[in-house]
């Protein structure tokens, strides 16, 4: 399937944004976009708030909710971004009770938007080519708003796996690159296609996908 395709499948799915809250060790503002139907610093502690609010500087008082719910299905997901020219300057996977959560980090103003689906094979968007991913199916992400090259564009590995060991349903994240404004991750899952949902945070502006480990369950 290509990104055209994907996205236009996809965006009929899109809902509209709410404004949220985030805690990443700091208080910060974050931006949760709800799905239609993750020394590196840990990924586990950055959940969205379920409440629209005003974006403040301030530390706020209330508690971190839980961010939003999984879908049932496993079907395509995808909602608009407010950010352009976003940098892709970390990516990070853990595993948490019950999902496995991937975070893509980018340097710049704004949030980026994104498409995610299973596809049949990994195919590296402008070349075309398959690359070999980890686990019986694949989740596909695309993240907009995005641009390379830049300095301090992702140096890290190419191929990582979830910290904190043991099983769950995340078997390997594979970054792809960015070509043409978007950046393409794919997530290998262990077992069959899984439910998954996703949501951005901003200071940083972060894309998170947890997939559902529903071995666990």
């Amino acid at each position: 399937m290509t990104l055209r395709t994907t996205i236009a499948a996809a965006a009929l799915l899109s809902l509209p944004l709410l404004a949220g809250c985030a805690d990443d060790s700091v208080a910060e503002d974050a931006t949760t976009t709800p799905a239609a139907g993750t020394a590196t610093p840990d990924p586990t502690s950055e959940t969205p708030s379920e409440t629209p609010s005003v974006p403040t500087s301030e530390p706020t008082s209330d508690p971190t909710p839980a961010p939003p719910d999984f879908p049932d299905g496993t079907g395509d997901q995808a909602a608009d971004g407010t950010g352009a020219g976003l940098v892709l300057v970390d990516v990070r996977a853990a595993r948490r009770d019950g999902y496995d959560r991937v975070v893509l980090e980018f340097s710049g103003k704004g949030t980026p938007g994104w498409v995610l689906d299973y596809v049949d094979r990994a195919r590296l968007e402008g070349s075309g080519d398959v690359v070999d991913v980890d686990g019986a199916a694949t989740l596909q992400v695309f993240a907009s708003g995005t641009t390379w090259p830049a300095p301090d564009y992702y140096s890290g590995p190419r191929r990582l796996t979830p910290q904190g060991g043991g099983a769950g349903g995340v078997a390997e994240v594979h970054v792809a690159g960015t070509f043409e404004g978007y950046t393409q991750v794919f997530v290998g899952i262990d077992d069959e296609p899984v439910p998954f949902r996703a949501f951005t945070l901003t200071s940083p502006s972060r894309l998170v996908i947890d997939v559902q480990d529903t071995a666990a369950d």
